[in-house]
């Protein structure tokens, strides 16, 4: 009986725009960042098979936001890629995520600065890094594109995955390489959070909040876990 009562409530959660919103209010209180990743990971779900519901995106949710504030449940660092949003890609809403974007998925000064207030300030228990297949800046890294500007030093940010990913798999070639860079450079990324961002490891050391990587594959819709 227990089961089928459990069964019950996850069907209704992932039918109901209303129980999704609730399940957001409720549910990451009580259990932090598992509760939140979870939730990502049912809206990716969604979002994959078609069956988005588009919770906390009425004017009532936009309303409460600006007399209450913010207070999301989790931080996705991602790219500026027009085909990847997270708040689609993981079925939420307004006030649910904390989007840092950056071309490429690198970790300038602006993106460790938003990470600090995301997971410091507003208190987000769980912190996604997430790359995408098929990036055009990843694959202009490799190729050794000329660039002008401040392009130059994004690149240059991208060369380290770049050469470690040539190593590690000397015999990957075109869309497979640039893939596995994007994987290569948000262990980077991660590495950088933690290196960089003292607080924040901290944070997570003591169990506080967790960060976990993850790549988003741009033909299926899906968000591939690579773990914490």
């Amino acid at each position: 009986m227990l089961l089928l009562l459990c069964i019950a409530v996850l069907v209704c959660i992932n039918c109901s725009p209303a129980a999704a919103d609730n399940a957001t209010d409720a549910g990451v209180e009580a259990n932090g960042a598992d509760r939140s990743l979870l939730l990502l990971k049912e809206g990716n779900l969604r979002f994959v098979k078609g069956n988005s519901v588009y919770p906390n995106q009425t004017s009532h949710q936009r309303k409460i936001l600006a007399l209450k504030g913010q207070s999301p449940f989790a931080t996705i660092v991602c790219g500026s890629d027009s085909r990847v949003d997270p708040v689609l890609i993981f079925d939420r809403g307004l006030g649910d995520l904390f989007v840092i974007r950056s071309a490429g998925t690198v970790a300038g000064s602006d993106t460790l600065a938003s990470v600090e207030y995301s997971m410091l300030a507003l208190e987000t228990p769980l912190m996604v890094v997430m790359g995408n297949t098929r990036s055009t800046l990843i694959r202009a890294a490799i190729d050794k594109v000329k660039m002008q500007g401040h392009m130059l030093q994004l690149l240059g940010k991208l060369e380290p995955a770049v050469k470690m990913t040539r190593i590690l798999y000397p015999s990957l070639e075109g869309n497979e390489l640039a893939d596995k860079v994007a994987e290569t450079n948000v262990r980077q990324v991660m590495r950088d959070v933690l290196s960089q961002c003292p607080a924040v490891l901290e944070k997570i050391r003591a169990g506080k909040a967790q960060m976990m990587g993850a790549v988003y594959d741009t033909d299926s819709g899906e968000v591939r876990w690579l773990g914490p």
